[in-house]
């Protein structure tokens, strides 16, 4: 039997990515984890995983973990389903709407997708490496589809713009010291298809955004 083992961040889905999340948790059953992940991440029905020898399962495995542990720079634009999207050409010309819809996605890895159709929209117009993009769409049908967008893009859009708020922050003088210790704390603890093997998906997108920089 042929398995397609992904090789490439990118070759997960934003979609799949928020369905392991749900079941890799702290005392998960080991086994549980073990074959739900290669069905998740390999498109294989649990029924014929389960029926894998332990070590190639484990092989597999250890190869998804590589995987997630991979990571990328930000990128401003990529093509789903024929469309090119670019990620918002100026923060700082968001409308309250969008900044509250995209704090309000970031809080949890379930609605990261929602956050994605708020980070990105389809290129109107293009010259160079200048853009401009459609207004924002809040349809649950543009953020279900934003499931399918490219776990490495997803996850390197999150720490951007994480990256970005935590600066605003500190330049604000708002931003607190011991929450920097105790999100730093909590990135290390989750980890591998056994909670991810050391810190993976972005440090799992920065611990959700750490843990929303709880204003």
């Amino acid at each position: 039997m042929t398995i397609s083992v992904p090789t490439n961040i990118n070759d997960i889905t934003l979609g799949e990515f928020q369905k392991f999340d749900v079941i890799n948790i702290e005392n998960q059953d080991s086994d549980f984890l073990l074959h739900k992940t290669i069905e998740i991440f390999c498109g294989i029905d649990l029924n014929i995983v389960s029926k894998f020898p332990l070590k190639d399962a484990e092989d597999i495995e250890s190869e998804i973990a590589g995987v997630l542990s991979q990571e990328t720079p930000h990128t401003t634009q990529f093509e789903l389903d024929g469309v090119k999207y670019g990620f918002i050409p100026d923060l700082s010309q968001m409308s309250l709407g969008e900044y509250i819809d995209l704090e309000d996605a970031l809080k949890e890895t379930k609605t990261f997708h929602k956050a994605m159709s708020v980070m990105y929209r389809p290129i109107v117009k293009s010259f160079s490496n200048l853009y401009t993009i459609e207004a924002y769409d809040a349809s649950p049908e543009r953020q279900e589809l934003m499931k399918s967008a490219p776990l490495g893009i997803a996850s390197s859009a999150v720490v951007f713009f994480y990256h970005i708020v935590k600066e605003l922050l500190e330049v604000s003088q708002h931003y607190s010291k011991t929450l920097e210790e105790e999100s730093l704390t909590t990135l290390e603890k989750h980890s591998s298809p056994k909670n991810m093997d050391g810190l993976t998906a972005s440090m799992h997108f920065l611990r959700v955004v750490s843990q929303n920089l709880k204003k």
